[in-house]
């Protein structure tokens, strides 16, 4: 659906279910094209000026994103990419931007901080990407960097908006700015995987027990240690809403198995180092163990700048737990769609739910089956 609009060059909004293939249905176009234009003699790449700039919220999409790049530089169509972004070495970024690359992945204040210290050039730019365009919405460093982007670089310059969901607010902003946007909305929007088995775990405890925060943490944690006890699960991804709730998971399940010889709790969040999630996301991506369970505990991606939910992109994930139930509805594909990936992954999301997030989580369920939108669903009543 992609390929010839974009190869085409025309500004284009790819919108699909998470684990789609959307990375690689804008990049194969794109590359395509480059070559083409290298071909017929039409442009090359110059220290500093790279042909296409991909925008991601995080450093973690930008390295995913770079990983897909080099997987098609190295299946025989060479190109330099690259990403720059905070907790790498300046010098070393600066110094392979200036050798020269086709393609710069960055985020949007490091991306602003290479224009106003001139290190970056527009002039050759042929196309822009904004990956998680939803996302980079909320972004404080985005609007201005969208505007750089626009009045540096030359007029015929491709735009493509990629996203797993589209709210209304982000639509309007798209078109508004770019009137003969495309949109390019997969058969699996607002849908989730055919193989994916949704199971709601109510922690709303008996009639008689006081509904407070605590008791419903403790249900939830019971419920929890139940799963992690039943059986080994090679890749297990946990959310929570808060980096609090997140710790109190992790101590939980660190007591099951103090020497780690069973299960690995693999935390990923905002109260982390770089370095330290970097690590986290290298060791979840491993081939686990067939006797160890490893479970990667993250924060929601509204609550930290980490976003943790839309970055991890293993595949071979068995499991997902929503622990907390998430503040917005739409985040809940996003979620359980880290699971059942690719065209034969099979996986089941566990969602722990509380109350009245019993009725929604199944109100949820059921637009999902009919692959109708999640935005006039109202947010969650968080515990």
């Amino acid at each position: 659906m992609a390929f010839a609009p974009v190869i085409a060059g025309k500004t284009c909004s790819i919108a699909d279910q998470s684990g789609s293939g959307k990375t690689l249905a804008y990049l194969a176009p794109i590359i395509q094209r480059l070559r083409q234009e290298e071909l017929e003699g039409h442009s090359k790449s110059t220290p500093q000026a790279p042909r296409v700039v991909i925008l991601a919220p995080t450093a973690e999409l930008d390295s995913q994103v770079l990983d897909n790049c080099r997987s098609l530089s190295r299946s025989g169509v060479p190109f330099k990419s690259m990403v720059v972004t905070g907790g790498f070495r300046q010098r070393t970024q600066l110094e392979t931007l200036q050798q020269g690359v086709d393609v710069l992945i960055a985020t949007p204040g490091r991306f602003l901080f290479l224009m106003k210290e001139g290190f970056l050039q527009l002039t050759n730019l042929r196309c822009v990407v904004l990956d998680e365009v939803d996302i980079l919405f909320g972004d404080e460093d985005f609007e201005v960097a969208l505007q750089s982007l626009i009045n540096s670089s030359p007029i015929t310059t491709q735009y493509l908006f990629v996203t797993a969901t589209l709210p209304r607010d982000v639509y309007s902003k798209l078109v508004e700015i770019f009137p003969d946007c495309e949109m390019i909305m997969g058969p699996s929007m607002h849908r989730i995987s055919p193989r994916l088995e949704e199971i709601i775990v109510d922690c709303s405890g008996e009639d008689g027990q006081e509904k407070t925060t605590d008791t419903a943490f403790l249900n939830k944690k019971s419920a929890l240690l139940q799963l992690a006890e039943e059986r080994p699960v090679p890749r297990t991804i946990v959310f929570c809403n808060k980096i609090e709730t997140c710790r109190k998971v992790e101590n939980a399940l660190k007591r099951i198995d103090r020497k780690g010889a069973v299960i690995q709790v693999l935390p990923f969040h905002a109260a982390m180092t770089q370095e330290s999630r970097l690590a986290s996301m290298k060791e979840f991506a491993r081939s686990p163990s067939k006797q160890v369970s490893q479970f990667m505990v993250c924060t929601d991606r509204r609550v930290v700048e980490c976003k943790a939910s839309r970055e991890i992109d293993f595949w071979g994930v068995e499991h997902v737990i929503l622990f907390d139930f998430p503040r917005d509805p739409s985040e809940y594909v996003r979620r359980v769609g880290r699971t059942a990936r690719g065209a034969k992954g099979v996986g089941k999301a566990f969602i722990f739910v509380v109350g009245k997030q019993v009725s929604l989580a199944r109100k949820i369920m059921e637009r999902n089956r009919k692959g109708h939108p999640l935005h006039d669903v109202p947010s969650a009543i968080t515990f």
